[in-house]
């Protein structure tokens, strides 16, 4: 009898289901692999953007209220004063130094109000988040290397290592005073706080070669409208009267609690949310919440529920993952 070769048709017909059922199992362990990698591509995003975020912010608000040895409440000698004397005619928001955090609680309406120059900025801040400004002084600051003739007289620097120019708003100080003032000509060693720019010339005290200069920043943090994302929104950061820059985007929300010191040893008593607090000079710690979300929708199986701020649980209507983080800083120009 004449041997059989290849394969019968019931053997074939097992052969490719057989291949059927494991091609089927790679491509799901495929598929699966795509989705899981693009899930914790997104999660490293998120996390990352959250770190950062919240780094930047502690980095600022640290350093509330900073001018030089003036700078932390109630280490100063006895004889000092916390105040800060300002000259700069009719300054506004952002030269205002006396009060070095100011915060902005956001939901139906701010309360307080947000100033002009904060409410016009591009992106303007989302209803539904907190704002929170933050002034300080920067740098090392630039020794004098002379005693004022008197506090009229302009001052003596070695070089402009600050790199201050015309119309910059500086700090004069020393462990004793303070003085904002608003830079009207400057040269190689030289520094002059003429009337114009300045409601006086007098910076109220002959400052001498204990004293440094140092630039002003006035920073603002927010919840705003994506510069790339559609409907998304980005933490920025805007610095004196420039534009806003985009720090991190995928930021839903900004929540601040202030930790206000109540009995005076400079440790917070009670953390409260902007409108609440009595007064913000007696904020010597901030506690930051923010809630992030993925870039990509679709990772979860159903929209994810989460809680955020002590709210009762959320459930979107999209089906991205979103993680809520939190941090506490402490103003170390006012804490013990």
């Amino acid at each position: 009898m004449k041997k059989q070769f290849g394969l019968s048709l019931v053997e074939l017909m097992i052969a490719m289901a057989i291949g059927l059922v494991v091609s089927g199992a790679v491509m799901v362990l495929f598929l699966t692999n795509i989705k899981t990698n693009q899930t914790q591509d997104n999660m490293a995003r998120l996390q990352e953007n959250a770190r950062f975020a919240l780094i930047k912010m502690q980095t600022d608000i640290r350093q509330a209220g900073y001018r030089g040895c003036l700078g932390r409440k109630g280490a100063a000698p006895s004889s000092a004063t916390t105040s800060v004397n300002n000259v700069i005619t009719g300054f506004g928001y952002k030269d205002n130094l006396a009060m070095p955090v100011e915060g902005f609680y956001g939901e139906a309406a701010w309360t307080p109000a947000l100033d002009a120059s904060i409410s016009a900025v591009a992106p303007t801040p989302t209803v539904g988040s907190d704002v929170i400004t933050v002034r300080m002084g920067v740098g090392t600051g630039v020794p004098l290397t002379a005693v004022m003739a008197n506090g009229s007289a302009n001052i003596s620097i070695a070089a402009n290592t600050d790199g201050l120019a015309v119309g910059d708003t500086a700090l004069i100080a020393d462990c004793v005073a303070s003085t904002v003032f608003s830079v009207t000509t400057i040269a190689a060693t030289s520094i002059s706080h003429a009337v114009g720019s300045n409601a006086t010339a007098d910076l109220g005290r002959a400052f001498g070669t204990d004293a440094v200069v140092m630039p002003i920043s006035t920073i603002t943090y927010y919840v705003g409208a994506s510069s790339d994302l559609t409907g998304g929104l980005s933490l920025w950061r805007k610095t004196n009267g420039n534009a806003s820059e985009e720090l991190a985007d995928n930021v839903e929300k900004l929540k601040i609690l202030y930790g206000e010191d109540t009995n005076g040893d400079l440790s917070p008593d009670k953390y409260v949310t902007a409108n609440n607090v009595t007064d913000m000079n007696d904020v010597v710690a901030v506690k930051l919440m923010l809630l992030t979300r993925t870039s990509d929708d679709n990772l979860s199986a159903n929209g994810q529920s989460y809680t955020f701020n002590g709210a009762p649980a959320i459930t979107p209507t999209d089906k991205r993952i979103r993680r809520t983080f939190t941090l506490v800083t402490t103003i170390r120009n006012r804490a013990a």
